[in-house]
């Protein structure tokens, strides 16, 4: 269950998962999370399965993909140990003429060209296997140029993928990466699923800064090792971390702040208590009064494109001195909304300086500290706000809110009931009551606390879709679908019960064409919400349909605000880019 300010996303799910496990992951993870799709031999053995995993709790396929040899695992993360398996033909025993003790040895690194090709089969494979384990040696020895030299004459005698693989080792500790590359395309040209050559190429490819590449040669061998290889998995997860991070902060460069989904906004505001505030009734469009009037009535009609703008107006205007605090206030809400904290906290800081007792302003400044982290910055800010006025609900019921994103449960419930005591008449200090008894595993009194909010808010969308996520967690999955149709009937514009409705369905009958459907209608009610795009993709994502999903997640990138938003979509483009590839 959720802080009121935060949306629902996908959730990662796994092939081994019960479907009431992964009911239940959906409903108690609010984060997008790194996965990787894995395509169980999509190409190679004609399975179109597909499946979503955590590097932390891999699945494996369900069929296991066909190889030309048994590959084993490397043990090391540098995998630089040259491949001293033999090939079938290797390992005949040579002609009598060639293993004659009357005939003289024969230095195969001398052989010209054309004296090799004169050689019949089995005196080639003898010559292609002598030179291998002299280069063997000498890379065991570390004389890697000269086990290049060695392996090179021994690519003469036989073009083999193992060769190539054992050179790109040599190549590799001669820190020449892009023979290393080279060398390990020749080997997968003759071995497209030779897992070594293609653990050592994504190495490679890391070390000269072709990560895309990386990330997928490294989500390569997760898949065909059936997620077995800690290290590719490792570095899989690393890597994407790194393409998204680089990539975030190259687009927050150039990105504009804007104002998130219309459900973000409601649920940030609609967390505050209504303010008694008389507006100004000037007609004089001159006037900052004038545009305050205008930016808070704007904020009332959900207009909020409109709030900011004339927000900003009133400020830049400049009001009288009974508006201006309110007015700074307005102001920096919504650019703090924009992902601006700076700006915001500046907004606010001058309206304290103006008003010291402005109580929400402290509150608000909270918001802006926990969006940087500082949890102790936000619980001063809420010492203060107490201290002003022992008795305003809104400071308590925020304050809950930290110490329930802290997991400080206990202290959350006290304080979202100090909330209620001092005003019982706002439904969200119900709700969080009632989420956070269910997280101390309290039940019946969180069902108890639920019941009695339906009865005093029976027209809430809120509490109904709550109080299903709840119902579901418990896998009373009838009565939660029922709660989700109850909240769309009460408020079609919310998105938030069409995704739990349609996540549900998914996971609990299948049902993928109705819960695609009832994602798209979530995306009519607020186009930008975010929860609804990752949704519509995890679904995509589930049938087998990556490319739907990637215009999904491409879309995510568009509406993230902040960095860490942008870091988890792009992640999920990436991966989604690496599966259809």
């Amino acid at each position: 269950m959720s802080n009121r300010t935060q949306a629902v996303s996908p959730p990662p799910s796994s092939a081994s998962s019960t479907t009431p496990d992964k009911i239940k992951k959906f409903f108690e993870d609010r984060d997008w999370k790194f996965y990787c799709a894995l395509a169980a031999g999509v190409t190679l053995a004609g399975a179109g399965a597909y499946y979503l995993t955590q590097p932390s709790t891999p699945s494996s396929p369900k069929k296991k993909t066909a190889t030309k040899k048994e590959v084993k695992t490397p043990k090391k993360a540098a995998d630089a140990e040259p491949e001293t398996t033999t090939s079938t033909e290797e390992s005949k025993p040579a002609t009598a003429a060639s293993t004659s003790s009357s005939a003289e040895p024969i230095d195969y690194a001398t052989l010209t060209d054309e004296a090799i090709a004169a050689l019949d089969t089995q005196d080639r494979q003898k010559g292609a296997q002598t030179l291998k384990e002299k280069g063997n040696k000498l890379f065991g020895a570390k004389n890697y140029e000269e086990a290049v030299a060695a392996y090179t004459n021994a690519i003469r005698f036989k073009a083999d993928p193992i060769y190539y693989s054992n050179r790109a080792a040599c190549y590799s500790f001669l820190g020449q990466h892009d023979r290393v590359i080279a060398d390990s395309n020749e080997a997968l040209k003759l071995d497209p699923v030779y897992v070594k050559a293609i653990n050592r190429r994504a190495q490679a490819f890391e070390k000269e800064n072709q990560l895309n590449d990386a990330l997928y040669d490294f989500t390569s061998v997760c898949i065909l090792d059936g997620f077995k290889n800690d290290n590719a998995a490792k570095s899989m997860e690393r890597l994407l971390k790194q393409v998204a991070t680089t990539r975030a902060k190259e687009i927050m460069k150039a990105k504009k702040h804007r104002l998130p989904s219309n459900t973000y906004v409601n649920a940030y505001l609609d967390s505050f208590r209504p303010a008694n505030l008389e507006l100004p009734t000037t007609t004089d469009e001159s006037s900052g009064d004038y545009h305050f009037a205008k930016a808070y009535r704007a904020a009332l009609d959900k207009d909020y494109a409109t709030a900011l703008e004339e927000s900003e107006k009133a400020v830049e205007l400049g009001c009288s001195s009974a508006y201006l605090p309110a007015a700074l206030n307005l102001k920096g809400t919504f650019i703090f909304l924009k992902g601006d904290t700076q700006g915001a906290l500046e907004c606010l800081n001058k309206a304290i300086e103006l008003e010291p007792k402005y109580v929400q302003c402290y509150i608000k400044r909270s918001s802006i500290y926990i969006e940087q982290q500082d949890i102790a910055s936000a619980f001063k800010e809420f010492e203060d706000a107490i201290a002003i006025n022992p008795s305003d609900p809104d400071a308590y019921y925020h304050r809950g809110q930290i110490h329930y994103i802290s997991n400080n449960f206990e202290a959350a419930a006290k304080d979202y009931s100090e909330s209620i005591k001092l005003d019982d008449t706002f439904l969200y200090a119900h709700v969080q009551l009632g989420v956070v008894q269910y997280k101390m595993g309290s039940v019946s009194s969180s069902m108890s606390t639920f019941k009695n909010t339906l009865k005093q808010f029976p027209e809430s969308a809120d509490v109904h879709n709550y109080y299903g996520e709840l119902l579901a967690d418990q896998q009373k999955f009838d009565e939660a679908v029922d709660m989700f149709t109850k909240a769309i009937e009460l408020d079609p514009k919310n998105p938030l019960p069409y995704i739990n409705k349609a996540m549900l369905k998914f996971q609990l009958k299948g049902e993928a064409e109705e819960a695609i459907s009832l994602c798209k209608k979530a995306l009519e009610a607020d186009p930008a919400c975010d929860a609804a795009v990752a949704s519509l993709g995890q679904l995509y994502l589930e049938r087998g349909e990556p490319i739907e999903a990637l215009k999904c997640y491409e879309l995510a990138i568009d509406l993230a605000r902040t960095e860490p938003e942008l870091e988890h979509a792009i992640s999920y483009v990436e991966a989604t880019k690496t599966q259809i590839r």
